[in-house]
């Protein structure tokens, strides 16, 4: 699976203003998690040991990239997810499912993707911790992660 990333300089999130209430995931990027009602967390993939060709390059979220893969995150569950926030619709992006439905965005569509990932089968160590997206469960040998998609009206 090859997963590319696109990050926000935090200096420029600092600029543009406070990410709005709501119920969401973001990819945490640097030590600490923007400003507002966050909390840290991740996800941990204990990706298969045969034929293992992990590689990382590039602007990368937070986390740790190597023979298995650990991903940080963001969390906020300080607003329903049926509220549509205000972000900039210029362009598609996506966010992660925290603990409802996709969470609602002004002026965009949404659709769910489920990514699912065959890991590690013999002494499976993934892991979940603190505030991380929806669908990983500890002790599970797969993954499932949920994506919100969204373009513009």
């Amino acid at each position: 699976m090859n997963s590319f990333y696109c990050t926000k300089d935090p200096i420029t999130v600092i600029e543009e203003g406070n990410w709005p209430s709501g119920n969401y995931c973001i990819l945490k990027r640097g030590r600490t998690c923007p400003d507002g009602a966050f909390k840290n967390g991740y996800v941990f993939w204990d990706d298969e040991d045969s034929a293992n060709r992990n590689s990382a390059g590039g602007e990368l979220p937070s986390g740790r990239f190597g023979t298995n893969t650990r991903i940080d995150y963001c969390c906020r569950s300080d607003g329903s997810y049926s509220t549509a926030i205000p972000l900039p619709t210029f362009t598609p992006f996506y966010l992660l499912r925290y603990t409802s439905f996709c969470q609602q965005v002004k002026g965009m569509h949404v659709r769910e993707e489920i990514v699912y990932t065959d890991d590690e089968d013999d002494n499976n160590s993934n892991n979940v911790h603190g505030s991380h997206l929806h669908g990983p469960v500890n002790g599970q040998p797969n993954h499932s992660i949920y994506y919100c998609y969204y373009w513009s009206l």
